[in-house]
This record gives C-alpha cells, sequence and structure tokens, in this order.
C-alpha cells in the first residue's frame, strides 16, 4: 500500500511544535496576507501577552444550524439527552443578517456544533449565502442527511463525515441508530457527483474516531479510505466527559489518548497536556448557537458561559464586551478554575487559507508525538488489505 502524506491541522493541539514552524507560518501569513491575517497576528499577540482586549475581530466563527439530531451518540449532549439548552434551528432571516455583519472580518466559517446540520431545511442555501459573501465554509455531518447535488449546488469548501467503525455492527455501538450502508452510499453518491463538476473546490473528508469498540478497524479504514476517493482521512483520538464514560470508551492503545493515564488510574480524567493559563483559540474564534447566544468555544455545549446574543447586539460590541473580557481575563489568570477548560488542551490558531490536498492524505488529530506511523506499520504488515472491497457496509 502507498503511504498518505502525513497532515497535522494547525487548528489542533500538536506535542512537539517547534519554533521554526511557527515563525515558517507567520512568514507565510505575511507573505500571503490572506483575509484576516492582520487579526490573527494581532490577537494572538495579545493572546501570548495575556491580554484580554481590546481585540480585532475574529477570523473564525461557528454557527449552529441547529441542535437537533437523529442519532443518540452516548458521549454527546444532543445524543444521551442532557443539554441544557432548549431544541431549536437556526433562522434563515437572521443567519443572512449575521452573514453580512462578519463577512468584512471573518476568514472561515464553521457551519456546525450540537447537532446534525443537515436537520436545517435552509442549510444548503446557508451555506451559499455565506459562500457568496466570501467566506470559506466548512461542516461536519453523520452523513444521513447529505444530498450530494444539494451540497455542490451550496458551493461548501469542505464537509467531514464521521463514522463509528467498518461495519454496522462496530459502527452502530456509538452511532446509536445509524445506518452504515445509507452513510456510506450517501458519501459515495458525493464523491460521483463531485466528479462531475471538475470546477468543485469543494473537500471532502471522513472521520474515525478511535474507541475500545473499533481501534482494532483503523488500518481497515485507512486502507479504505486510501482507495475510495476523498481527499483526506482523519484519524481522531476520543473525548470523554468523565471517567466512567472513559473506562466505557476509551481504547486500550494509550496512543490514541489524550488524557493523561497515571491520573486516570488514580480515578481523575485530565488531559496530557494542561494549558497555562493560555487560550490562542478563543482570542481568535467565538462561538454562536442557533438561537443567536455566543459562548466562547465548542467546550460550553450546555452555554453556561453566555457572553451576548448576536440577534440583539451587534458581535463586535459582544467581542470587546465586558463579559468576553472577563472571561479571557480568567484564562489568562485562573485556567484551572474556568471548567470548561479542564478536559482541553487548546485548539492552537484556525487556518485562513485552506487548501484542499492535492492527494489523498491522512491527518492525525490528536497530541500523541508519532502521529500516524505506528498505524500504517500495521496496514502495510497485514496482507488481509489487499483483496478488501472498497466498502464494507452490510
Amino acid at each position: 500500500m502507498t503511504r498518505p502524506s502525513d497532515t497535522i491541522d494547525e487548528s489542533r493541539p500538536v506535542q512537539g511544535s517547534t519554533l521554526s514552524g511557527k515563525a515558517r507560518r507567520v512568514a507565510a501569513l505575511l507573505s500571503s496576507r490572506p483575509k484576516g491575517w492582520k487579526s490573527l497576528l494581532y490577537n494572538t499577540a495579545m493572546a501570548k501577552a495575556r491580554r484580554p482586549g481590546p481585540l480585532m475581530l475574529p477570523v473564525h466563527i461557528s454557527i449552529e444550524p441547529t441542535n437537533v439530531c437523529n442519532l443518540r451518540c452516548p458521549v454527546c449532549e444532543t445524543g444521551n439527552g442532557s443539554m441544557e439548552r432548549g431544541k431549536g434551528l437556526l433562522d434563515k432571516a437572521k443567519f443572512e443578517k449575521l452573514i453580512d455583519q462578519v463577512a468584512p472580518h471573518t476568514s472561515v466559517l464553521m457551519y456546525y456544533f450540537m447537532g446534525e446540520p443537515f436537520l436545517n431545511k435552509h442549510a444548503y442555501e446557508n451555506i451559499r449565502y455565506a459562500r457568496e459573501a466570501g467566506l470559506y465554509v466548512e461542516t461536519c455531518t453523520n452523513g444521513d442527511f447529505v444530498d450530494a447535488k444539494n451540497i455542490i449546488y451550496s458551493d461548501l469548501n469542505e464537509i467531514s463525515f464521521q463514522i463509528g467503525g467498518m461495519t454496522q455492527e462496530t459502527h452502530e455501538i456509538y452511532r446509536v441508530r445509524s445506518n452504515l450502508e445509507k452513510v456510506l452510499r450517501n458519501l459515495t453518491a458525493l464523491i460521483e457527483e463531485r466528479k462531475k463538476h471538475p470546477d468543485s473546490a469543494l473537500q471532502i473528508n471522513v472521520g474515525f474516531i478511535v474507541m475500545s469498540h473499533n481501534e482494532h478497524e483503523v488500518p481497515e479504514f485507512l486502507h479504505w479510505a486510501s482507495e475510495l476517493g476523498i481527499d483526506q482521512a482523519n484519524v481522531i483520538d476520543p473525548c470523554v466527559r468523565n471517567v466512567l464514560e472513559g473506562h466505557a470508551m476509551l481504547p486500550k492503545d494509550k496512543r490514541y489518548w489524550f488524557y493523561d493515564e497515571e491520573a486516570f488510574e488514580r480515578g481523575v480524567l485530565r488531559p496530557k497536556h494542561v494549558p497555562d493559563n493560555e487560550c490562542t483559540w478563543i482570542w481568535n474564534s467565538i462561538m454562536i448557537n442557533w438561537d443567536g447566544s455566543v459562548v466562547p468555544c465548542c467546550r460550553d455545549p450546555n452555554g453556561h458561559h453566555v457572553l451576548g446574543n448576536v440577534f440583539e447586539t451587534p458581535l463586535k460590541k459582544i467581542w470587546n464586551g465586558k463579559p468576553a473580557r472577563d472571561f479571557r481575563k480568567r484564562i489568562v489568570t485562573n485556567q484551572g478554575g474556568v471548567d470548561i477548560c479542564a478536559l482541553c488542551s487548546g485548539y492552537g490558531v484556525p487556518r485562513l487559507e485552506p487548501k484542499r490536498p492535492i492527494k489523498f492524505q491522512v491527518s492525525r488529530l490528536s497530541l500523541d508525538e508519532a502521529p500516524i506511523d505506528f498505524v500504517f506499520d500495521e496496514v502495510e504488515e497485514s496482507a488481509q488489505f489487499e483483496t478488501a472491497p472498497t466498502s464494507t457496509a452490510p
């Protein structure tokens, strides 16, 4: 098997990041000067200086199409029924007004949060509106409701299908109520539809969250993905909310863990890397729920830290308003006392110029220092994949 090139998403935490690597990224920004480059550099410098503001407006915004989902994933607040916020759908007219407001400074829009985005009947129109306003738009989906032709129509930049296993049996252990055959059928239809539109800039990814019930399938997933016709396969270390979930879900192979193994043995769940009163992500990004309420980031699914509402107050006032600045001050003075930071290692800085890979590649979303080689060694040593089918759906 040909080994795809390994990549690390710069918006995710990676141990062992070098100063020279950061310097190269800064040099690249100064050279290309993409939309939002001044804001990214200034706000990141403010984060490093531990100053809560005033900041330039955020280059990255996440907007929640809905917090409703058809699945019942047991670690997700929406799926397990522990969501404390009311359920609803993002209003199309309000979304368009918001996009008009943020388009001059926003580079990337993540159209996703605590629900299945394509349950919002205006999803494709919303995406197209944001694209016509000049935003790079990405989303994540369980795949059940993806319509290939509408995805192409929307001019979406990047979509990530998430699967829970290579067979229905393993897939549905976490993706409860999902039919793998249907998901893969929709994925394949999108791949084929993209072929009909060679001018499409759509990047198609498939994510595989590694858990105890599917860790043995990672080599098969990578082999299958490399022959499917997608752009990127993401091997993702799992997140859990407590030790009990950890015992049920975390893989035996600790190389797939975000969490401190020694602490876990003592009954304590905490990340391997604990940030030292620093989070460059929330100095550059903001999270907007379906009802317009603004929270610091995706680590606040229940809306415990509402900073304002963009349907009532302009984002620029919220971004540098007292609640937002007070929250950032807490980060730089006592991050250990901020509940939503307890299980997070940070997300780095947003990408301003995401580009579709030239060839198939693998991304390891992990804190492990050896990104993916050990998995490929297993793939290449296993002869069973020489004749493996391109789809293992039942």
